[in-house]
């Protein structure tokens, strides 16, 4: 399998410290990894035809887009579209995939939702670890292949709020108590997903604003059997 990441965008996620952990367990799977800190590549979506998987890491963070962050272009975003769409995968967690590019509309079609809040955080806290709650992440589907095995565990962290698309297949969830934003209580709301682009395969959890989170064995394992599932030469279902 031959992966590209793109690493890059709000430093608070700190991108080079969550790329290596990434390339590092796509090369225990035997995978063959590049690292870009620019999304330029995508402009010319010919010259990654051979790409299997990619994985945006890349933090748009704020809700008003600062330059500094790196925005993708039209250019880079078409060529991202004709790469799934042709049958190269596309798989991510938190905020480095559901938070970023958030003027372009078309890119959260791509990957099935987009970040809104994680309450207390809304707004956001000035020390991020006050927005960090104790929260239950359910497996809904215990049969599927990426979460077979894998029972449902508890994370103390950010528990995102997301907006999805109900074309999404949900393997786990996350139920919000109300004890911040109480007109939210009992809102069951997707972490883990899975879907298709015309001929790509699309791969999501929500989880991972610190890297302890996706080294919660469950989580990487998760992570794991995600980017496998979603890589053009996958053989899962």
């Amino acid at each position: 399998m031959k992966a590209v990441l793109f690493a890059g965008g709000w430093e608070g996620h700190d991108p080079t410290a969550f790329a290596d952990w990434c390339k590092s367990l796509l090369e225990e799977d035997g995978a063959s990894v590049t690292v870009h800190d620019t999304l330029s590549p995508l402009a010319d979506p010919g010259s990654m035809a051979d790409a299997d998987l990619i994985v945006p890491i890349w933090s748009s963070a704020r809700s008003s887009h600062q330059p500094e962050f790196g925005n993708m272009t039209k250019e880079e975003e078409d060529g991202l579209l004709t790469l799934v769409g042709g049958g190269c995968g596309l798989a991510g967690w938190h905020g480095h995939m559901g938070d970023a590019f958030r003027d372009r509309p078309t890119y959260h079609f791509l990957i099935g939702g987009q970040f809104v809040a994680h309450p207390p955080g809304w707004p956001d806290n000035p020390t991020p670890t006050d927005d960090y709650v104790d929260y239950d992440v359910t497996v809904t589907r215990p049969a599927d292949p990426i979460m077979q095995g894998i029972g449902s565990f508890r994370m103390h962290s950010e528990q995102y709020y997301m907006l999805t698309d109900a074309q999404n297949e949900v393997l786990a969830t996350t139920t919000f108590s109300g004890d911040h934003l109480w007109w939210i209580e009992g809102t069951v709301v997707p972490v883990v997903w899975k879907r298709r682009w015309d001929r790509g395969r699309i791969f999501y959890c929500s989880i991972g604003h610190e890297l302890a989170d996706l080294k919660v064995p469950q989580v990487t394992e998760i992570m794991r059997r995600g980017m496998a599932w979603a890589a053009r030469s996958s053989d899962g279902g």
